[in-house]
């Protein structure tokens, strides 16, 4: 059985790409859906784009999914290194992510980790949803 509700949650990104370190705060309604895994979605705003993002929560790994001007599926999973693709009007990358940390339930997700491309860290990442 599919259960759907939804609820306010805020989203906290920390990025130092290079050095540069930047954070981004959102309040958000997301919506969460139950079925063999948990799903949460919800509309995340970049500059004055709108971009859906769907994130699911497996016994052991997260699967975040971004679609709108950039497209993107990344696989955390602590203490491994995953591939992925990212599409953006820049063009298409492979990435590779490195999962330090991974803590997850429907009120707290955190997530962090190092994205490299070609074998090359590019910066380090700590994704923060939180209900309200």
């Amino acid at each position: 059985m599919t259960e759907s509700k939804t609820l306010p949650y805020k989203l906290r990104q920390h990025v130092n790409l290079n050095g540069d370190k930047t954070d981004y705060e959102q309040d958000l309604e997301v919506s969460i859906i139950e079925k063999n895994d948990v799903y949460l979605r919800y509309i995340e705003a970049l500059d004055e784009h709108e971009i859906k993002v769907t994130v699911r929560l497996a016994n052991d790994h997260v699967k975040l999914q971004r679609r709108g001007i950039i497209n993107m599926n990344f696989h955390f999973e602590e203490g491994l290194k995953t591939d992925t693709f990212y599409e953006s009007p820049a063009g298409k990358h492979h990435f590779q992510v490195y999962t330090h940390r991974l803590l997850q339930s429907v009120d707290t997700l955190i997530i962090e980790y190092d994205l490299y491309q070609s074998g090359e860290l590019l910066g380090n990442y700590k994704y923060k949803l939180e209900r309200v």
